[in-house]
């Protein structure tokens, strides 16, 4: 079983009345309070929004090691470099 963190941390956020109901309405329809409701769900996006980005800043020696890694001839295993190779049924002449 993980471990459970403590949360330490406090967020304020100012919403509308019709937000707050909203808010509310669906952490009920969940079963969870509005906290978690809020919580869990800016955390999904707050992931989602990072797993999108399209810039990384690496020092150097990551640099260089990525180049050096998308450099490097493939490396297929034989039972793919068989696959490749053989003709496929759309590829083979029909009679």
């Amino acid at each position: 079983m993980a471990a459970v963190a403590t949360k330490t941390e406090r967020m304020s956020l100012r919403l509308t009345a019709d937000q707050n109901e909203i808010l509310r309405r669906a952490a009920e329809a969940r079963g969870e309070s509005a906290s978690d409701y809020v919580l869990r769900h800016a955390v999904l996006a707050a992931e989602s929004d990072l797993a999108d980005r399209r810039v990384f800043v690496v020092d150097d020696a990551a640099w260089n090691e990525l180049q050096a890694l998308v450099s490097a001839p493939a490396k297929l295993p034989k039972s793919m470099i068989r696959l490749l190779a053989t003709p496929s049924v759309l590829e083979t002449p029909q009679s």
